[in-house]
């Protein structure tokens, strides 16, 4: 599986940068995530991911998954959180 990035390069898909990317949001909102929420979070995107794309996705693809697997798992003030974030990096990378 491999993840095609804004810029057009493609890498290796790596599950630990998502849950890397969660716990800073959440810890940074003072929402910090119990260790069996983040690894069952972090399973249930990367098996939505390896079941809808083949061999490529792209890192809007997987932020929509993400934001979608929040919200069902009840984070929804986590999912703005990453929303926000996310439209900032977009933001940020545009200028």
């Amino acid at each position: 599986m491999r993840v095609k990035k804004k810029d057009g390069r493609v890498q290796d898909f790596n599950p630990e940068k998502i849950k890397l990317s969660l716990e800073k949001v959440s810890d940074e909102i003072e929402k910090p995530f119990t260790g069996s929420d983040l690894i069952n979070l972090t399973k249930s995107i990367e098996k939505t991911i390896k079941n809808n794309y083949e061999d490529l996705v792209s890192t809007d693809e997987i932020r929509k998954i993400v934001l979608d697997k929040l919200i069902k798992f009840g984070f929804t003030d986590i999912a703005r959180a990453y929303d926000e974030f996310n439209k900032k990096f977009e933001n940020s990378d545009n200028k």
